[in-house]
């Protein structure tokens, strides 16, 4: 064989198993494959830990769409001011520093909001139960970290 034909085949191959890597990583990240993602995870132990009703958790759902539309526009925000801020690396500018900021703070103030609006739509003795757990449907909802991460000493 030519040294062509060996590099066509090599590069189909390598297109294979690109193509199953991709399609194996979908499918992992997908909510299907056996564990819920983490905000249902939360939202199923909130409204099993309140006892919500079927009207309290038909409105909870609502919210929780809503919520998740407006975090999804913040995010997006998020990501284009993150890359205008480090495209200044070379020049030092750090402009966009106080937008970034001012963007964390209207996600944390968004979320908090949520959870106001979702402890209303309990009964006094479910809103004295989410004082108690509310800390705990936050560790749920956050990104899991494996481990202790440590840097590398030099």
């Amino acid at each position: 064989m030519n040294a062509i034909k060996i590099m066509g085949i090599a590069l189909v191959l390598l297109l294979i198993l690109n193509f199953i890597s991709l399609g194996l990583l979908w499918k992992m990240s997908s909510p299907q494959n056996g564990r819920p993602s983490r905000p249902s995870e939360a939202a199923d132990f909130l409204m099993r830990e309140l006892k919500f009703n079927e009207v309290q958790r038909k409105y909870y759902q609502g919210l929780i769409l809503q919520h998740r539309k407006q975090m999804r526009r913040l995010q997006s925000s998020r990501i284009a001011l993150h890359n205008k801020f480090f495209a200044g690396i070379a020049t030092g500018d750090t402009s966009q520093l106080n937008a970034l900021r001012q963007l964390q703070g209207e996600t944390e103030l968004l979320t908090f909001q949520h959870f106001q609006a979702v402890r209303k739509l309990g009964t006094p003795e479910q809103q004295t139960r989410f004082d108690q757990i509310i800390q705990e449907v936050l560790r749920k909802m956050s990104p899991r970290r494996p481990g202790p991460r440590r840097l590398p000493e030099h």
